[in-house]
């Protein structure tokens, strides 16, 4: 592959990618607005039936069209602020994915939303996994490390550099990682904004985009914690990190792993849950989604731990007479009220 190949397609990679994180809420607010407000041209979105030729040819000119866009500023990038340039320059094409709608969606992410594995259509640098709402599961990475993914996750690794010189894995919700032990190649991964290196041990990371933090808790070994290389902490056993993704802050404390890997024992373990994280625990476990009416439950945090044979109503019972909250169960909806 040229120089210019390789250039190109990083660019591509870089659009895939922002798509992939403005649908997950993580671009940053400047982005979002920018893609919110760029309008494209009509001529690249009609006549797209959604089935899987017609997704396929609209995949195709979508490639073209960024293609085309970027070559001139290819041939002109050498240092490092142009790529940036570039990239906000270019960036907003990426929406064209997106606004095509669910027939081009298909033909990056696959159809069932459980444990898909992918291959980027655009680069083969990626491979990622993904579950969805209400399963979890377990895979092997090449080096042997052990990952069990929880419930709305998603893993990558850029497949041809993993386990070259470093192993580097990108996470966005939760897994819990027995890392195999080498010592010449550290495994690091990425969260929203912060990376956590170790050399072989176990440990859980917590890091959903609807939450706050991203957390990290140690089973064995030394996990180190950094953000923009700058090191938060280094953690042992029974040790976690909280980082706070708004304010940037930190907190170090004891706390016992088995807590926190509790859902790959099929536990429901709440630690100062808020709002949020109970919406997404109910859904993890129960299957349900939850409405939480009058603001029944701001400003409170949830504790609790739950065995495997806990049911939705003794779960909700229990949260209802500590928090002086009721609930009224309707099928697969749950709804919370003052």
């Amino acid at each position: 592959m040229s120089i210019k190949d390789k250039k190109q397609t990083g660019i591509l990679d870089y659009i895939v990618d922002l798509v992939r994180r403005y649908e997950r809420g993580e671009v940053s607010n400047s982005m979002k607005q920018a893609l919110d407000r760029w309008t494209p041209d009509t001529a690249d979105t009609e006549g797209y039936p959604m089935d899987e030729q017609k997704s396929a040819l609209a995949r195709d000119k979508v490639s073209r069209h960024v293609t085309a866009h970027i070559r001139h500023d290819l041939r002109r990038m050498t240092t490092r602020p142009r790529w940036r340039n570039v990239y906000q320059r270019y960036a907003a094409l990426a929406a064209i994915v997106v606004l095509i709608g669910s027939g081009v969606w298909t033909a990056f992410w696959g159809t069932n939303g459980f444990l898909q594995p992918e291959t980027n259509t655009l680069a083969n640098v990626r491979k990622t996994w993904t579950t969805d709402d209400t399963h979890r599961t377990k895979l092997i990475l090449p080096d042997g490390t052990i990952v069990q993914v929880n419930a709305g996750s998603r893993i990558e690794i850029a497949e041809a550099a993993f386990n070259k010189q470093k192993r580097e894995v990108w996470l966005t919700g939760e897994a819990f990682f027995e890392v195999a032990k080498n010592r010449k190649k550290p495994f690091i991964i990425h969260t929203r904004n912060i990376q956590t290196t170790v050399l072989g041990t176990s440990f859980n990371v917590k890091a959903y985009p609807q939450l706050n933090e991203d957390v990290i808790s140690v089973r064995n070994g030394r996990v180190e914690i950094s953000e923009n290389k700058k090191r938060l902490g280094v953690l042992t056993a029974n040790h976690q990190l909280n980082y706070n993704n708004y304010d940037h802050t930190v907190m170090i404390a004891n706390a016992n792993w088995q807590d926190a890997a509790g859902w790959t024992k099929g536990r429901l373990v709440l630690n100062r849950a808020g709002m949020e994280e109970l919406k997404l625990r109910l859904l993890q476990q129960f299957g349900v989604k939850t409405i939480i009416e009058q603001d029944a439950l701001k400003g409170k945090y949830i504790s609790g731990a739950f065995g495997t044979e806990s049911t939705l109503t003794e779960v909700m019972n229990t949260i209802c007479a500590i928090h002086n909250i009721h609930y009224q169960i309707n099928g697969s909806k749950i709804t919370i009220t003052p």
